[in-house]
């Protein structure tokens, strides 16, 4: 039994090891398709495809430092919820014993 719930543990953290290591896909690609500042980054993306200069090079890549920084904090806020349920969850699993109950020999007098 204490193999099966060894076994049981490890399927479903790799499972979510592979989940989370999943690559995302994106139809237009990471810089146009994320929600987080899209506009602002759509709009410096704009301007520096029209006028490729210094300084839209470099707002163009402050707005990809900021959209990679909110990925990383996005993800080790999941990673960080992820483990705690994990952590939660094998506690639970590990000291789940059915307790069995004795029938009831006191027959009711009348």
């Amino acid at each position: 039994m204490k193999s099966l719930k060894i076994s049981i543990i490890l399927a479903v953290l790799v499972l979510e090891l592979a989940w989370f290591c999943w690559p995302r896909l994106y139809i237009h690609g990471r810089i146009l398709d994320e929600p987080y500042r899209n506009a602002e980054r759509g709009a410096v993306l704009y301007a520096y495809r029209q006028h490729p200069t210094s300084e839209t090079k470099s707002a163009y890549d402050a707005e990809v430092a900021l959209l990679d920084r909110h990925e990383m904090q996005v993800a080790m806020a999941i990673l960080i919820g992820v483990l705690a349920f994990d952590a939660v969850g094998i506690y639970l699993f590990w000291k789940y014993a059915p307790t069995k109950t004795a029938p009831n020999t006191k027959q009711k007098e009348h």
